[in-house]
């Protein structure tokens, strides 16, 4: 019976974490990030946004698993966390874009950035997947195609933490890979390469800037 419980467990680790993992392949605005970072041979900062990024998921998928994910899904929530993405990411647009006007080398600054930077990564990270809130969808699908499974009677507290905690580690051991493929070979990306991911980045993020305000406006007004 215990070996029956330990299997279970042990599917439901590997089903979170790979579940995770294939979740954050899609390009976003993160991953932009953690590979922006990585060309300039920051090292430790690309690792801060994925531990800032997998910070926000794994409180997302608490607060959603143990009973809020109704309130997180409601329109007022919805409308404050849009126009607060938008309002980092028109921070963000800025910074690009002076950076894309300096013309910053691919190898430019400290080998893993200053103090300031590491804690900018992780603020960085957290507030881009904080004001996405349709993480929440993430959460509820994933949780209900596990136990579709029928490996558990019930949902119950431990099972809910380890495939939280499992979901987050796919997220961020995704993000730390990218990080770390990208830094070992960054000094073989040409510059150009990181002016065009900067310029990547100022159009992605004024797509995300218009779908946030259009999302607050329809739930606004629905």
């Amino acid at each position: 019976m215990k070996y029956n419980i330990v299997i279970s467990y042990a599917i439901a680790v590997v089903f979170g974490a790979v579940l995770g993992f294939l979740s954050a392949i899609p390009i976003g605005a993160v991953q932009l990030q953690v590979v922006k970072k990585a060309i300039r041979g920051l090292r430790k900062p690309a690792i801060m946004i994925a531990l800032g990024s997998g910070t926000s998921d794994l409180i997302y998928g608490i607060l959603t698993l143990f009973g809020l994910g109704g309130f997180l899904a409601s329109a007022r929530f919805q409308v404050v966390f849009y126009l607060l993405g938008a309002a980092v990411l028109s921070f963000l647009i800025c910074h690009s874009i002076r950076e894309f006007r300096r013309h910053v080398p691919a190898a430019g600054g400290a080998p893993n950035g200053g103090k300031n930077e590491h804690a900018v990564g992780f603020m960085t990270g957290f507030t881009l997947a904080i004001t996405n809130p349709s993480i929440v969808l993430w959460w509820i699908v994933g949780f209900k195609v596990f136990l579709d499974l029928g490996l558990f009677a019930e949902a119950t507290f431990i099972l809910r933490l380890v495939f939280v905690i499992s979901g987050v580690t796919g997220l961020v051991g995704y993000l730390l890979l990218l990080a770390m493929i990208i830094h070992r070979r960054h000094r073989d990306i040409p510059d150009r390469v990181f002016r065009l991911m900067n310029l990547a980045l100022i159009l992605l993020f004024l797509v995300l800037i218009a779908y946030f305000v259009y999302k607050a406006w329809e739930y606004l007004y629905r």
